[in-house]
């Protein structure tokens, strides 16, 4: 199974991905791991830092869109880029998040693309196949 496919010629001004999982958990790892290789070309998934958060939203598209700016949250006030991330969702959108980061420093070398923000144009979250599937555009 593929974690995410990029889609090319969706925003002309803007990156779109989809993203895929089993379960939601799963789904917004593979979010983080997306957002991650957008803007950092061959990023390792062992980071060296830890980074812990909680999130809550009313509706899973605003999770998607609030778990998103929190990961361009850390890179753009923390110099911080998160590269894996082990999420678990309640029932009542609660996300716990354990991530692994690495410091931008070292990774500026590889740096392709600055995430400005998540987007709620187009954002689709659906289940299809047995998966639940995710397009959502990011501000570049």
């Amino acid at each position: 199974m593929e974690r995410y496919r990029l889609l090319k010629n969706e925003a002309t001004a803007d990156i779109a991905f989809i993203a895929y999982g089993k379960t939601l958990n799963e789904l917004f790892r593979n979010i983080a791991i997306a957002v991650s290789n957008v803007m950092v070309l061959n990023v390792k998934r062992e980071g060296s830092k830890k980074i812990h958060f909680n999130l809550h939203s009313e509706n899973l598209d605003y999770l998607v869109v609030d778990f998103i700016n929190k990961i361009i949250f850390y890179k753009d006030y923390k110099n911080i880029l998160i590269t894996d991330a082990e999420v678990e969702i309640d029932k009542k959108l609660n996300l716990k998040c354990n991530a692994t980061a690495e410091e931008l420093e070292g990774l500026k070398n590889n740096f392709l693309a600055d995430v400005k923000a998540a987007t709620l144009h187009d954002l689709v979250v659906k289940k299809e196949k047995g998966l639940i599937r995710c397009k959502i555009v990011l501000d570049v």
